[in-house]
């Protein structure tokens, strides 16, 4: 699932969380104020009708590919303004945008890893996810081509959430870092005065 982290003190924010829930529902209403607008243009980059036709959506699907649909592609794309579980390489994030539907994320990525499509084996190759299973051996390369180019962000290569935080110019980032640094500062004020309040 390809999305944007922002770490930082994680542990730091789980206290202000259980210490000072005041100042955590109003340090998420200031991330999400960051990440509405990133979200927004993303979902705005989501083409209405699949960039091929044998991608569309259809009453069946008798393939493992997921097939196209606007609607979802756009309902998978949003965020946390809390702090993320740890992923698989034992990060956590203070908040983060999600591109969380299958195709969605194939929108986003394809042709990141293999510019002409994954290595071809056919309809009765090897099951793993690697490799082309299509029927045609120049279907990937064709898939891939059919859609926009990949954009460059600090955060990855895509064409939905990572072009939407490419084009943000940092501003997000921004409001996001400024918000934490306000809270933690906040934080620290309270416990030096010892009027912090354990979160039910």
């Amino acid at each position: 699932m390809p999305s944007i982290e922002l770490r930082g003190n994680t542990d730091l924010r789980n206290a202000v969380r259980r210490f000072a829930p005041d100042l955590e529902k109003n340090l998420r209403k200031e991330i999400a104020n960051g990440l509405k607008p990133v979200v927004a243009t993303a979902r705005g980059y989501v083409p209405a009708i699949s960039p091929m036709s044998g991608w569309a959506s259809r009453s069946f699907n008798n393939g493992f590919f997921p097939t196209y649909s606007a609607a979802t592609v756009v309902r998978g794309i949003t965020y946390s303004a809390v702090v993320t579980k740890k992923s698989k390489k034992g990060f956590t994030a203070n908040a983060a945008i999600f591109n969380n539907s299958a195709a969605g994320a194939i929108y986003e990525t394809a042709g990141r890893k293999n510019l002409f499509g994954q290595p071809w084996v056919g309809p009765k190759g090897s099951g793993s996810h690697d490799f082309s299973h299509s029927n045609w051996r120049g279907a990937g390369a064709k898939f891939i081509n059919n859609l926009p180019p990949l954009v460059s962000s600090l955060q990855g290569r895509g064409r939905l959430i990572y072009k939407a935080w490419a084009q943000d110019k940092g501003r997000a980032h921004g409001i996001v870092m400024r918000a934490l640094d306000k809270t933690f500062t906040q934080f620290d004020a309270r416990a030096k005065t010892r009027t912090l309040g354990k979160a039910a």
